[in-house]
């Protein structure tokens, strides 16, 4: 069953067209679907402040919480979007993440893609050139993900963290991962993390934390922590 909203503001003098309409009111009309399990919505007209982008951000906040988790945004009929738009698609690309869920993108034509490029977002999202092509992704995942390796997840503790003598080099961050095998007991990253709504932020010395370790839990949980 399609669904339909109508949302419409004045005009926004700083952004970016992306289609040749250029009327100083346009609508965001959202239509959402369901094709082979996954959401997805067709958006109509313009994302700028106010309430284009703030229906958009509760409408993809809503098919999260429903347990969307492969959710396609079909950008054919967009027609301009501002700065505060194109943070509510990277807001929303970072909680899906966050919720286990994924958001792609489809049908952005050259101008959208331009704008991805110029504003160095391109590589944060999944881009397909048709709606079909977004939707079959999800396929490919879900057949990668069976053959993935088995994982498991551990408490660990940030016991320091590395300054790098190269500005250029992220700082590093020394995690002690509790209960696990000699290999795993101790890690490093880089100290560059990006939270749900898509700010940067750092761990602290002493900061709680969770390391996914992809390896089966007997090939990394300490045999003395199991006895």
């Amino acid at each position: 069953m399609e669904q339909t909203a109508l949302f419409q503001t004045e005009y926004h003098p700083t952004g970016f067209f992306v289609g040749a309409f250029r009327s100083e009111t346009v609508a965001l009309k959202m239509t959402n679907s369901e094709v082979d399990g996954t959401s997805v919505v067709l958006l109509d007209g313009r994302i700028v402040l106010g309430e284009e982008s703030q229906a958009l951000r509760e409408k993809l906040k809503s098919l999260i919480a429903e347990g969307n988790k492969k959710i396609v945004l079909n950008m054919d009929n967009i027609k301009y979007i501002d700065s505060a738009g194109l943070g509510i698609l990277v807001a929303a690309h970072v909680c899906a993440k966050v919720q286990g869920a994924s958001l792609t993108l489809s049908n952005l034509g050259t101008k959208f893609q331009e704008i991805l490029q110029i504003t160095k977002l391109v590589t944060v999202f999944q881009v397909f050139d048709t709606e079909a092509a977004a939707v079959a992704s999800f396929s490919k995942l879900t057949d990668e993900a069976a053959t993935e390796k088995p994982s498991v997840t551990l408490p660990g503790t940030v016991e320091r963290i590395i300054q790098s003598p190269n500005p250029s080099t992220p700082e590093k961050a020394e995690i002690a991962v509790e209960g696990a095998d000699e290999l795993y007991q101790e890690i490093r990253i880089e100290n560059t993390l990006t939270d749900e709504h898509g700010d940067e932020v750092r761990m602290k010395k002493g900061a709680l934390v969770e390391v996914t370790v992809e390896a089966a839990a007997e090939a990394t949980t300490s045999k003395l922590a199991s006895t």
